[in-house]
């Protein structure tokens, strides 16, 4: 039996804290999203929508009071099977409103606060599940 390390695939959440995240962008993104030379990371300081292959940086929520219909529209448009919610620093959960579209097209939503999101992110993306991770900072 060999065992091969495998290299992650895709955008993925190199860290976080409380003013912003950074992601590991792999090479073939990097001539789409800009990122340091010297680490390969892009810093992120405000709300931003991902998925393994795709970052949307200027997701319109700057906290979780302008979550609405409307903003997580553009999460459902990318037809993830599993939305992840990170919704800043507390887990606060939206209204029934706001997340009734997402049961109806049949995208799970799990809700939580944006570390654990982050983390998240990551497991399920490295699992190769199709999640969209919708970052409040």
């Amino acid at each position: 039996m060999k065992f091969v390390e495998e290299k992650p695939v895709g955008l993925r959440i190199h860290g976080y804290h409380a003013g912003g995240i950074e992601l590991r962008v792999p090479e073939p993104l990097r001539s789409t999203i800009a990122v340091d030379a010297e680490t390969g990371l892009c810093s992120l300081r405000h709300s931003f929508i991902l998925t393994s292959g795709r970052l949307i940086s200027d997701w319109g929520v700057a906290d979780f009071t302008q979550l609405d219909r409307q903003a997580m529209e553009a999460v459902r448009a990318l037809a993830p099977e599993l939305i992840i919610l990170g919704t800043g620093t507390r887990l606060r959960f939206p209204a029934a409103e706001i997340t009734g579209p997402l049961q109806a097209a049949g995208i799970g939503l799990e809700v939580m606060d944006t570390p654990a999101a982050c983390r998240t992110f990551n497991l399920l993306a490295s699992d190769g599940r199709h999640v969209a991770a919708a970052i409040i900072i």
